[in-house]
């Protein structure tokens, strides 16, 4: 797997929580994780769909995620990690809302 310390420059997250990876042979890019205590674990979103607007006005976030990697075999069922992965994919859907790109075919 394709894989980086830190974001590259033309990458708009700028962050040190997480990188983009790939491998050559996939079609789909995952997340490495930098930072915390997750750091170096891999991971890919599956069947992610938004919910309806809830009373509080706020549209909840449903999704499914496959760990393909997990060097120090950190618990990634708990709550925890599914609220620090949910949090990353929050910023990552409120980015592309903000730039016009969240709904774009390819």
């Amino acid at each position: 797997m394709n894989t980086q310390n830190k974001n590259s420059p033309t990458d708009k997250t700028k962050n040190s929580k997480y990188a983009f990876v790939q491998r050559q042979e996939d079609d789909f890019t995952c997340i490495k994780l930098l930072s915390d205590e997750y750091k170096g674990i891999i991971y890919k979103y599956d069947n992610v769909k938004f919910e309806a607007v809830n009373d509080d006005g706020q549209v909840p976030l449903q999704f499914k995620y496959d760990v393909l990697v997990n060097p120090d075999k950190k618990d990634v069922d708990c709550q925890n990690f599914k609220n620090y992965i949910g949090d990353i994919l929050v910023e990552l859907v409120d980015e592309k809302l903000k730039d016009g790109t969240l709904f774009d075919k390819q």
